[in-house]
C-alpha cells in the first residue's frame, strides 16, 4: 500500500522555496503548483507567462544562479509572516558576479553584490501557487555597472564616447562586427535568453523572441551604450540584429562638419521635442518659427533642378521636366504600402 504524500505546511513550503532559489532545483516540481501564477517587474525580466511549473521556474533561476558563482546565497532578513494562506519575507541576495547577465554590465568578474527583495507566497493543497516579487534591481544594476550615471560617476567615462572612440580605430567591418556583438548582447540581456549571443544576427528579431517589450528594454540598453536616443520602433524598423548593427554604424560614424552627432539623431531630437509643444501662446510662437525655419532648410535640401521644376509654370515645363519632378514625389509601385 502506497503512504500517503507528506503535505507540507506553509513555513515548510516557505523554507523549501528558499532551497530552491539557493540551487536546489530538484525540488521545484514537488513545492510549486503545476499552473504557477507568476508576477514579476517587466524590466530585465523574462515573460511571466512562461514561468507556470516547476520546472520552468527552475530554469529561470537557474539562468539567474548561472551568472554568479556557487556559493552566492539568498538569506532571509524579515519574516516570514504567515498570514492564512500567504507569507511575506523580506530577504538579502549576497553573490560574485562571475560574468555573463546583464549583458551591460561594465565591472570585471569577480565583483561581489548585494542587494535586497520582498517575496510573496500564495499557497493552495499543499503547494506554491502563485509568487510576487519586488526586488531592487536598480542597485543591482548600479553595482554591475549597467545605469550610465553610475557607470559614468564611478569610472569617470562615459560609455557612448569609449564606443565612438573604438570604432574609429577599427575598419568599416570590424566596427559593424563590434556592433553586431553589443545588440546580440543587449538583445539576450533584455529576452534574459543568454543564447540570442551566438545568433548569426541575420535571423529577425521576431524569430529571436524579441516581442514589444523586451524591444522596449533593448532600445533602453542600446541607447545608453551608444547614446544614440532608439525606440522601440527604431529597433523594429530594422528586421535582424545585422541590420540594427548596420544602422548604429551609420549614425555613429556619420557626422556633419566634426559635430559629435548626427544629422539624423539630431532631427529625431528635434521631432521629440516637437510633440511635446502644447497649445499656449508661447508654444505657438515657436512653433510658427520651426515652420519658418524648416521650410527654409527644406529649400536648401531640395534639388536645384527640382525646385526650378516646382517654381515653372506647368506651360513652359516640358514633358522630361514634369516626369522627373514626379519621379521625386512618387514612390515606385514596389514601394508602396
Amino acid at each position: 500500500m502506497t503512504a500517503p504524500a507528506t503535505v507540507l505546511t506553509h513555513r515548510e513550503l516557505w523554507d523549501a522555496w528558499s532551497r530552491l532559489w539557493n540551487g536546489d532545483f530538484a525540488i521545484a516540481d514537488t513545492i510549486l503548483a503545476r499552473s504557477m501564477r507568476v508576477n514579476i517587474p517587466q524590466y530585465g525580466m523574462p515573460d511571466p507567462t512562461t514561468l507556470h511549473d516547476g520546472p520552468s521556474v527552475a530554469s529561470w533561476i537557474a539562468a539567474f544562479r548561472s551568472s554568479f558563482d556557487d556559493d552566492a546565497r539568498i538569506t532571509g532578513e524579515l519574516g516570514p509572516f504567515i498570514v492564512g494562506d500567504y507569507a511575506i519575507g523580506r530577504w538579502v541576495f549576497e553573490g560574485t558576479w562571475q560574468g555573463g547577465r546583464p549583458a551591460s554590465a561594465t565591472v570585471p568578474a569577480g565583483t561581489r553584490v548585494t542587494f535586497r527583495g520582498v517575496d510573496i507566497l500564495r499557497f493552495e493543497d499543499g503547494r506554491i501557487a502563485e509568487y510576487w516579487l519586488s526586488d531592487d534591481q536598480l542597485d543591482l544594476y548600479a553595482q554591475l555597472g549597467v545605469l550610465g550615471d553610475a557607470a559614468t560617476t564611478s569610472q569617470g567615462a562615459d560609455p557612448a564616447a569609449e564606443l565612438r572612440e573604438r570604432l574609429a580605430q577599427l575598419s568599416a567591418d570590424a566596427g559593424r562586427t563590434l556592433l553586431l556583438k553589443q545588440v546580440l548582447d543587449a538583445a539576450a540581456e533584455a529576452t534574459e535568453n543568454a543564447e540570442l549571443r551566438a545568433a548569426s544576427g541575420q535571423e529577425s528579431f521576431l524569430a529571436l523572441g524579441v516581442n514589444s517589450l523586451a524591444a522596449v528594454a533593448l532600445g533602453e540598453l542600446l541607447g545608453e551604450l551608444t547614446g544614440i536616443p532608439l525606440t522601440s520602433t527604431t529597433v523594429f524598423d530594422q528586421p535582424t540584429p545585422r541590420a540594427l548593427a548596420d544602422h548604429l554604424w551609420t549614425r555613429l560614424t556619420t557626422a556633419a562638419d566634426g559635430a559629435s552627432v548626427s544629422l539624423t539623431a539630431a532631427l529625431e531630437r528635434l521631432e521629440t521635442a516637437a510633440a511635446e509643444l502644447t497649445g499656449d501662446a508661447a508654444d505657438g510662437n515657436l512653433r510658427a518659427e520651426l515652420v519658418t525655419r524648416l521650410g527654409a532648410l527644406l529649400d536648401r535640401l531640395t534639388p536645384v533642378t527640382e525646385r526650378a521644376t516646382a517654381d515653372k509654370p506647368v506651360e513652359e515645363t516640358s514633358a522630361e521636366e514634369l516626369l522627373a519632378y514626379l519621379d521625386t514625389r512618387l514612390r515606385p509601385l514596389d514601394d508602396a504600402r
